[in-house]
């Protein structure tokens, strides 16, 4: 994992994970990626410079991505949250029990929808249109 990725980006399905990475990279930020939840989880405590968390609902591995995202808050209260999912109904109501400033986002996204994500994540006062809404 690179020292200074900005973003850690957890989903079983590898396309998702690349196309992800590429699009950030292409907006200009750093990310890593990981399928297996535990494993992102420590990369969350040990690395300080993670400011977002996109992470799948779903994932294959036995982890519910909504159960390691309130993990990952209570580690880091810190970082951002982006919940991900292809089931729009689930996310919905995943979202329902989640912190108000975690963010839904339905699958499949655009890069559009990550440079708005992005925006209001890591610099809130540059993108006020839409803030706060699931």
């Amino acid at each position: 994992m690179n020292a200074a990725s900005q973003v850690l980006i957890v989903d079983d399905d590898q396309m998702m994970l690349d196309f992800t990475a590429r699009a950030l990279l292409s907006l200009g930020y750093e990310s890593a990626t990981e399928t297996d939840a535990a494993i992102a989880l420590r990369l969350l405590e040990e690395n300080l410079q993670i400011r977002v968390l996109v992470i799948d609902l779903r994932l294959k591995v036995g982890s519910e991505g909504a159960q390691i995202a309130r993990q990952a808050l209570a580690i880091r209260p810190d970082i951002r949250v982006l919940l991900t999912s292809g089931d729009p109904a689930a996310l919905q109501f995943a979202g329902r029990d989640m912190p108000q400033d975690v963010e839904l986002l339905p699958k499949p996204y655009r890069r559009h929808d990550l440079a708005a994500r992005m925006s209001r994540f890591i610099d809130p006062d540059a993108a006020t249109i839409g803030a706060g809404l699931k």
